[in-house]
């Protein structure tokens, strides 16, 4: 009968364990090169895109679930991201009390203006709009309407932006099922396999 050391196979499934639990590497939106983990405060990354006005590249951004982040690729006013943010909300928002605090908000949020490499995360779900400034959270506005709207303006028929789902089109990213099986990975946990096999 074969006998097995445990230390031998404590050792064995200590390393299975770290392999498939070590994070998967962080997605790339391609035009800008900018960088999205493949969580945010606990939801997934499901999709990319980039924000142009020309052939200016002006921020990127990452859809997870409910909550919208953008990676700012080139510096702008708080004034100028705030309002042309609005403008596209409002044609969309029949709570126009709420469009005006949500400019205010954002605008008293980056007293230094939006610099490139500025993270701005708005979350949309729960009937209300949350802002975050380089993780930090500035406000938020109770209005399922203004949150509807603001979704919309990434995920509707006229939207500002295309998002293309993780792994689209040649983006350097890993994949949206929570990291565990990557080709990399695989080979990874193979090995492990085969050598925890050889001690047997």
């Amino acid at each position: 009968m074969m006998t097995i050391k445990p230390t031998t196979l404590l050792t064995f499934l200590a390393a299975l364990v770290l392999l498939v639990a070590t994070p998967a590497e962080a997605a790339k939106e391609p035009k800008t090169g900018i960088s999205f983990a493949e969580k945010y405060k606990g939801s997934s990354l499901d999709s990319l895109g980039v924000r142009s006005l020309g052939p200016v590249k002006v921020y990127a951004l990452g859809k997870y679930d409910s909550t919208f982040l953008l990676k700012m690729h080139m510096g702008v006013t708080a004034e100028k991201i705030a309002s042309s943010t609005a403008k596209a909300v409002r044609p969309r928002c029949s709570d126009k009390d709420a469009v005006q605090k949500f400019e205010d908000c954002l605008v008293g949020g980056l007293p230094n203006g939006c610099s490139k490499g500025t993270s701005l995360a708005f979350s949309t779900g729960g009937g209300k709009l949350g802002i975050a400034v380089n993780d930090k959270n500035i406000g938020s506005i109770n209005s399922k309407p203004l949150a509807n709207a603001f979704a919309a303006i990434y995920t509707d028929k006229n939207a500002v932006l295309e998002l293309k789902a993780v792994g689209e089109e040649g983006e350097d990213a890993s994949p949206a099922n929570g990291g565990l099986v990557t080709p990399s990975r695989c080979a990874a946990v193979g090995a492990a396999l085969g050598w925890g096999i050889g001690k047997l």
